[in-house]
């Protein structure tokens, strides 16, 4: 004789021996079943020009540490550049020895455009003409829900205009090296552009509850459904007490199938979702905010902007574009009037060009300054968001703080500042360290970012090494622009994973 039990007959007798049971205490369940949908991963770039500012050589004074390992306890400095995340060390993990490899495949010796054009896309251009898509494109393509929501955008930091900071210094890029989401300088514009969808409000009221007979009826097919009748004649016969107590198990038995049965919703907004208001922005006018003269409210309003861009889900990656042109005055980092870069000679301090008004590295580690402090508001401000499962939208968010070069006095491309935070559960050996790894090229910091936000990257942008990128033997290259004794025709453009 056959052994098996047809389904028809297994969902009768299952349902029938569910409805025999009685309600039990061992029924509730221990946990919940129904778990508020994880928050969506995040990316935000921060980016900063002339990298440490500082150096090379015994006076640099960006890195906190020369070898890897802890960072200072929450409000000490890391470091004399990096003053101003004393009260975040927690949260951040520093990085030496990250080279920008490919910028020796451009053929020439400019100093600026060939970084720029290579610094976050690490694919080879053309001379000084970029022709990849860079890291927060690429992110941006991943991340986002729909092709309906904003992919990558980038907010400027600093209240200069685009023909200062975008035209010529341009690092954020589109497929092909195309221009990059750039947003209006105007911070109130900005801020129009970003919200103009956005609905806040209370919620929308709940439903009203389905009947028994309601849900009977929408779900057909389920154990209770294939009892549905002898269940309605059974309890015809019933007193009212014995009636609700069998339909209070029915009720139990339904919710426990709608449990299993329903779709979790897609994750909302973040529940802390502001659109900044325009009433409290100053009215943005350029002869005004030439020195840096606002730019303590500006930055703070686009910072607002960009968090709240991720909180109302109107983005899933952002960036924050400082950049004010060759000479910004840094007045928020000085005494009332009293900023040696007022007279515009920021860059040239930069190079260090020795003339008598060439401010000492004092003065330039203190107008860096400025940079970790907007830095260490935009963490803080992430880490004030809560989340859609009441979780820190900082911890669901990684925030990489990169730079053009390395050392800006000559335009070298090797030591580049980095900083992360955010997005913990990406770090395995925790946060609060510095780490001075093998040297890495931004491929592998790049290629790591992605596998942090869920890839299975191992490269980033070209690859091979400097020759083969470039596919001629006689390319010239710049080995002074790099670390010293490595840059080589044979040099990789990849060594490896990060020490994370």
């Amino acid at each position: 004789m056959s052994q098996r039990i047809d389904r028809r007959r297994f969902l009768v007798g299952s349902g029938g021996a569910l409805l025999a049971l009685p309600m039990l205490e061992a029924f509730a369940p221990r946990t919940a079943f129904a778990q508020t949908a994880a928050p969506p991963k995040r990316l935000v770039v921060v980016f900063h020009p002339h990298g440490r500012v500082v150096g090379p050589g015994s006076n640099e004074n960006w890195s906190p540490r020369t070898t890897t390992g802890a960072l200072p306890p929450v409000g000490t400095a890391p470091s004399p550049a990096l003053a101003a995340l004393a009260p975040i060390n927690n949260e951040i993990v520093t990085l030496s020895n990250i080279d920008n490899i490919v910028r020796h495949t451009s053929g020439d010796i400019d100093g600026h455009a060939s970084p720029s054009a290579t610094c976050m896309t690490c694919v080879v251009p053309a001379g000084q003409t970029p022709k990849g898509p860079s890291i927060d494109y690429v992110a941006g393509l991943r991340l986002r829900a729909s092709t309906a929501q904003k992919m990558a955008l980038v907010i400027p930091g600093q209240a200069a205009p685009f023909a200062n900071s975008v035209t010529e210094n341009n690092v954020f890029l589109g497929p092909g090296g195309s221009p990059g989401n750039y947003q209006n300088i105007d911070p109130k514009q900005l801020i129009r552009d970003l919200f103009a969808s956005v609905v806040v409000g209370p919620p929308p009221p709940p439903p009203p509850t389905p009947t028994l007979r309601d849900r009977l009826s929408a779900r057909r097919g389920s154990i209770l459904d294939a009892v549905a009748k002898g269940f309605t004649s059974f309890r015809a016969g019933l007193g009212s007490a014995d009636q609700a107590r069998l339909d209070q198990h029915a009720q139990f038995i339904r919710d426990t199938e709608l449990r299993y049965a329903t779709p979790p919703p897609p994750p909302p907004a973040a529940s802390s979702c502001a659109p900044p208001s325009t009433s409290s922005v100053p009215n943005y006018d350029w002869p005004s905010f030439r020195k840096g003269e606002h730019d303590d409210v500006f930055a703070q309003t686009q910072i607002e902007s960009l968090v709240q861009a991720l909180a109302c889900d109107v983005t899933r990656t952002a960036s924050l574009f400082f950049w004010a042109g060759g000479d910004p005055g840094f007045v928020t980092e000085f005494a009332p009037s009293t900023s040696p870069y007022i007279a515009g000679n920021w860059h040239a301090s930069v190079h260090g060009d020795g003339s008598p008004n060439d401010p000492t590295p004092a003065s330039l580690t203190k107008a860096f300054g400025f940079y970790a402090k907007y830095f260490t508001k935009l963490i803080q401000r992430l880490a004030a968001v809560q989340d859609t499962d009441g979780s820190r939208m900082l911890d669901n968010t990684l925030v990489l703080w990169v730079s053009d070069l390395g050392y800006g006095s000559g335009h070298y491309c090797w030591n580049y500042p980095v900083v992360l935070a955010g997005l913990k559960s990406a770090f395995p050996k925790g946060q609060g360290r510095h780490v001075v790894g093998q040297v890495n090229s931004l491929g592998d910091l790049y290629a790591q970012v992605l596998r942090m936000l869920g890839g299975t990257d191992t490269a980033f942008g070209s690859t091979g090494t400097l020759s083969s990128a470039v596919g001629t033997a006689s390319f010239n290259f710049y080995p002074q622009m790099g670390r010293p004794g490595l840059i080589t025709k044979d040099t990789p453009l990849h060594f490896g994973a990060l020490d994370l």
